[in-house]
């Protein structure tokens, strides 16, 4: 049964090696982000590669928004045997300079889309007995104030990972939480968008933990 992967947050780096390694294995692959100009380019560069991709341009803030275009990429592509979710606040604002709604808005991007998206794809996760892979962070076991939303985003997205697990393993369901515990560079020896994808790539595979500390 062909396959595909619905990549929530779709960018240049971690996600776009995402794209490439899955789209490798013989998925196809849809892309939400808030630029219209860069998924082109991004579905470019895949066609490049041989593999097939789709996107919709939503802003992840935006609920409605991003649901409308969950529906929009079922009818435009196979199955989605994959959700991967690497949306973040990645607001680099002070604890002390942020208010309530910031910090909700925030909040919403980080964490709870990844529900709503979740909820959005329940029909072909659960036909496909598939995997929702979380891009998690070290800032939520080192919180750090100078970047707060991040740090909570982070955090939601590793108690969220535990939580959705309990409720949908039992449906066949994997969910999985790789915490990005160093600096994601091109150069890296340890931590580059490829290793990162590879480690996704196993997790997926393996499908025995729900977190994956690196």
């Amino acid at each position: 049964m062909q396959k595909s992967i619905l990549i929530i947050g779709m960018g240049q780096g971690l996600s776009l090696a995402i794209a490439e390694k899955f789209g490798k294995e013989g998925y196809q692959v849809g892309m939400i982000s808030r630029s219209a100009d860069k998924l082109a380019g991004f579905q470019l560069h895949l066609d490049k590669m041989g593999i097939v991709s789709n996107y919709e341009k939503a802003d992840l803030s935006d609920t409605e928004q991003m649901i409308e275009a969950i529906e929009k990429l079922k009818v435009k592509l196979p199955v989605f045997g994959i959700l991967h979710y690497n949306a973040v606040d990645a607001r680099m604002i002070p604890l002390m300079e942020e208010t309530a709604d910031s910090l909700t808005t925030g909040f919403r991007i980080s964490v709870g889309n990844v529900l709503e998206a979740v909820k959005a794809l329940m029909d072909d996760l659960l036909e496909s007995k598939g995997s929702v892979l979380l891009t998690g962070g070290g800032s939520a076991n080192y919180p750090n104030a100078s970047i707060a939303s991040i740090s909570l985003g982070k955090a939601g997205i590793q108690s969220l990972a535990y939580m959705l697990s309990d409720c949908l393993k039992a449906k066949g369901i994997y969910v999985g939480t790789l915490t990005v515990s160093g600096w994601i560079n091109p150069e890296s020896k340890t931590h580059s968008p490829a290793i990162l994808a590879e480690k996704f790539w196993k997790m997926n595979k393996d499908r025995k933990v729900v977190e994956v500390t690196y």
